[in-house]
């Protein structure tokens, strides 16, 4: 996997993408707990973190990795999905709320879409269908 960056940064974008990855487990961890446990925490930013990094860190991995153009695009979807979520979770119910919440679903169902019809082109190709 070489990512065309000198040494220094490509081992810095490792280190920020296993930190942000470790940190979105941890606040996923928060989360399940806070809907179990009596927390002083309100539920929206607790809700968004674990979204918020694990988007972040789907970006520092594509920094590092630096893929081709479509698999860049690909990656920025659902990158964006979760950074968008995450906003979603922040936000009062209104209009805005639900159509960003509205995008974000749209965002999953293209990539998802996307992976599957990848998948059975492959399939086709190799005569299993």
């Amino acid at each position: 996997m070489a990512s065309g960056y000198h040494l220094p940064i490509s081992k810095l974008l490792s280190a920020v993408t296993w930190l942000l990855v470790t940190l979105s487990f941890l606040t996923s961890l928060l989360l399940l707990a806070s809907d179990v446990l009596t927390t002083p925490l309100s539920h929206a930013p607790v809700s968004a973190a674990p979204l918020f990094l694990i988007g972040a860190a789907s970006l520092a991995f594509v920094l590092l990795t630096r893929p081709k153009p479509l698999d860049l695009f690909k990656a920025l979807i659902v990158s964006s999905a979760f950074i968008l979520w995450g906003v979603d979770q922040l936000l009062p119910a209104s209009w805005l709320a639900t159509t960003l919440g509205d995008v974000v679903i749209v965002l999953y169902v293209i990539d998802l879409g996307w992976m599957i019809v990848d998948r059975l082109k492959q399939f086709r190709a190799s005569d299993k269908l």
